[in-house]
């Protein structure tokens, strides 16, 4: 049996975790009944603030407000992804999945953050866990749980393979090329030529009175405190410096360790025999004038470490597994020790060096904890007056003046607050626009203290609140008329392009068809003109094209392939109304090698991957998921 030398890396009994893998579930938790699946609660406030962060990417997209509908697929995508994790955790239980510790370490070896010069770094590992701010206890714990779940999906990976029928048949189709031209009809084109009299302006304000309604605004007043307000308050003196030196300390000690040589012998299948037999070689060993790295050499099963004579390099007892650092660390230089049973097996081991443990000075780190200290205080500070702001915030509920006075903080004005207005961040935070409009803030009340992010939070009170109404049509009638001119010129690049792909389907050439709209198929000169038809010539495309548009690359694919010497047509309207006019011309399929061993196996790789989501959704459809209908309040 091979011992691989890395298990005196560090202890064995730490287990790890990739960043953020579990948590999201936390059958544990004792959450309110939002979300639960067979039974197990989730860890709501999690889900909240994932769907928080969600909702504040989407709202850039929609300044007028985040549509109801994609509120609505954005909270059952979050479903979707916490109850598949939930029913995978459920059955790497049922199923009682394991992870060994070889298995975690093994892990943490692999990892290339943790490596330096492409060997793990004790260092590197610390440094990086505490930059993420994970203990070494939580991140390898869930590691463990991580791989756990690869086992299930390596089972499923596994069991998936693909037939050289079904192997040629999936290449021919997701390696398929095809010949495509298109012109893009721009509604630009078009717009001059609507003349809507005051009639249709009348109708269609009258059918789009939501698109003229004033905004639903406020007279927006708050106070705001940071961190790096706070710290620029903090001044270092040399006493309360050292006084934070004490209480850090340890980090800036360095531990004893110790240099020692070992012979192992794997437990096999008759300890008692295995454990005579150590006790032999320590005899040996402990003899006046014995080898010590000959006997690891000649007896040794760690062949690692054997190769080099048993030398396990010097070591901190913590990283050492459980019984043998409790042995090394209680010798004797040159001592041989008796044979010492670990997880493993039985260890007999000589010790060459103890190295004594160091502890730097305040002055050595001065330099290097000052900063800290500073950020450290400044959070303290801030923690403090965060606190203060709440309390005073509701202890003088309708006004901000007296917080303001006792923290020394500005009152910021915004005299015309509304949803999503341009350039004022805060219109598109969810939780800002939640308390603005909430009844008490709207009622002349403070609102609570408000964490925008860690370390900067806000106490707002509104005035003067302006409810939406619809503003006259002699108002916004310029607005009006560009609006139906657009509408209109989108219906008739709708018209054009209906009347192009006629054309084309009728094996009229483009340069013919392309006529009609004033449009040519020669290469155009100098900078397009925005109203001007554009060809694109034919060429070859794969579905994974990226120069073409996507509409283009979606609808040519989507299209039936075409008979000898004709052309498959579609067509797509782009959101500013443009349509976009393609055409098919050859259809070849990707060409499949069987003896491609590569490409059988991406493609085993992509049954197994719908496998496994077969897999869940199975598991899905028959869980109890229970979802409250204020989950997301």
């Amino acid at each position: 049996m091979k011992v691989i030398g890395w298990f005196f890396l560090m202890p064995l009994s730490l287990v790890f975790a990739l960043w953020g893998v579990h948590g999201i579930v936390d059958f544990t938790a004792n959450m309110d009944r939002g979300l639960k699946v067979n039974g197990q609660e989730a860890n709501i406030e999690q889900i909240r603030q994932a769907y928080q962060q969600r909702l504040a990417e989407a709202a850039r997209s929609y300044p007028s407000g985040t549509p109801d509908t994609v509120k609505k697929t954005l909270q059952q995508s979050l479903i979707d992804d916490f109850v598949a994790t939930a029913l995978i955790d459920q059955k790497v239980a049922e199923q009682h999945y394991s992870a060994s510790d070889a298995d975690v370490i093994a892990s943490i070896k692999s990892y290339q953050g943790f490596q330096v010069g492409g060997e793990f770094n004790k260092d590197a590992y610390y440094a990086l866990l505490k930059a993420r701010g994970y203990s070494p206890e939580k991140f390898e714990a869930e590691q463990r749980v991580l791989l756990k779940s690869r086992a299930l999906e390596g089972g499923l990976f596994v069991s998936s393979f693909v037939t050289a029928k079904e192997a040629a048949w999936l290449t021919g189709l997701i390696g398929e090329t095809r010949e495509v031209a298109y012109a893009t009809i721009p509604a630009a084109k078009f717009v001059s030529a609507q003349k809507p009299d005051a009639a249709a302006l009348q109708a269609y304000y009258d059918a789009h009175h939501t698109d003229y309604m004033t905004p639903d605004s406020v007279h927006l007043s708050y106070v705001e405190l940071t961190v790096p307000e706070v710290a620029a308050e903090v001044a270092v003196d040399e006493a309360g410096l050292k006084a934070y030196y004490d209480t850090i300390k340890e980090r800036f000690a360095e531990p004893e360790k110790r240099h020692a040589r070992h012979i192992f012998l794997s437990l096999g299948s008759d300890e008692a025999a295995t454990k005579k037999k150590a006790e032999a070689i320590a005899k040996e060993a402990a003899a006046p004038k014995a080898d010590f790295a000959a006997l690891a050499k000649q007896y040794s099963q760690d062949t690692d470490s054997a190769a080099k004579g048993g030398d396990l390099g010097t070591q901190e007892k913590a990283f050492l597994p459980a019984g043998v650092g409790d042995a090394v660390f209680s010798m004797a230089p040159g001592t041989v020790s008796a044979p010492v049973k670990s997880a493993f097996g039985y260890h007999i081991i000589q010790l060459l060096e103890v190295v004594p443990g160091k502890q730097k000075s305040f002055e050595q780190v001065r330099a290097e904890i000052e900063p800290e200290y500073r950020r450290t205080e400044a959070e303290r500070r801030f923690g403090e007056r965060q606190e203060k702001i709440e309390q005073l915030a509701f202890e003088n509920s309708g006004s901000l003046e007296p917080l303001a006075k006792a923290l020394k903080l500005k009152i910021h004005d915004v005299a015309d607050f509304h949803k999503a207005m341009e350039g004022n961040d805060l219109s598109v935070n969810p939780k800002v626009v939640a308390a603005v409009w909430s009844s008490d803030v709207l009622g002349g009340a403070n609102s609570k203290a408000i964490e925008l992010a860690a370390g900067h939070v806000i106490v707002l009170r509104v005035a003067d609140h302006k409810a939406p109404t619809l503003e006259p049509l002699n108002a916004v009638a310029a607005r009006v008329e560009a609006a139906l001119k657009r509408e209109l010129a989108a219906k008739a690049a709708a018209a054009a392009a209906a009347d192009l792909s006629k054309r084309l389907s009728a094996g009229e050439s483009w340069d013919a068809a392309l006529k009609t709209l004033g449009g040519s198929t020669a290469a155009a000169k100098g900078k397009a003109v925005a109203d001007a038809v554009q060809f694109s010539v034919a060429r070859s495309i794969a579905r994974t094209e990226k120069e073409t548009p996507h509409d283009v690359v979606t609808g040519a694919f989507a299209l039936a392939a075409p008979a000898a010497g004709q052309v498959s047509v579609g067509q797509k309207v782009t959101i500013g109304g443009d349509v976009i006019v393609y055409a098919v011309s050859a259809v070849k399929p990707g060409e499949f090698k069987p003896d491609d061993v590569a490409a059988r196996t991406k493609l085993s790789q992509r049954y197994a991957g719908e496998e496994i989501e077969a897999y869940v959704a199975a598991m899905r459809a028959k869980a109890k998921v229970s979802i409250g209908s204020t989950l997301f309040d």
